[in-house]
């Protein structure tokens, strides 16, 4: 059976080709599909993305532990974004505490922020190698 897709380049090899093919990829609509035919050969083409779905009919098919998955995630942003704008406002006094300058302080918040994505992937990571499941 003959797909009406155009036609793409195969996927990369390496590290460099595929984070080259990748960033190219990133401007163009339709998204690369590697498709296995019934004799399991591979071959690579542009595929339209699916539309968009409502997000009324999205949000009507959450069950009630979905929705507390939910507001808990929403809950703990909205703690972490209070903690940091709570830090940030108080540079001056936190400076005049600990005996030390506004740069210093202001460059704490920076790495902790900075840093904050490594160890969330690297607990991650860890978490889908070695944590249980559900």
């Amino acid at each position: 059976m003959a797909s009406t897709n155009r036609p793409a380049d195969p996927l990369a090899k390496g590290t460099f080709a595929s984070a080259k093919q990748g960033i190219k990829d990133l401007f163009v609509w339709d998204q690369r599909v590697v498709v296995v035919n019934d004799y399991g050969e591979e071959h690579c083409e542009w595929q339209r993305p699916e539309p968009l779905k409502n997000p009324f009919s999205l949000f009507a098919q959450l069950r009630l532990k979905d929705w507390l998955y939910f507001i808990v995630g929403f809950l703990a942003w909205t703690a972490d974004a209070f903690d940091f704008h709570a830090l940030s406002i108080q540079t001056t006094k936190l400076a005049k505490y600990y005996h030390t300058s506004n740069t210093a302080i202001t460059t704490a918040i920076t790495l902790t922020l900075l840093l904050r994505s490594v160890g969330a992937a690297a607990f991650g990571l860890c978490g889908d190698k070695f944590g249980r499941k559900w």
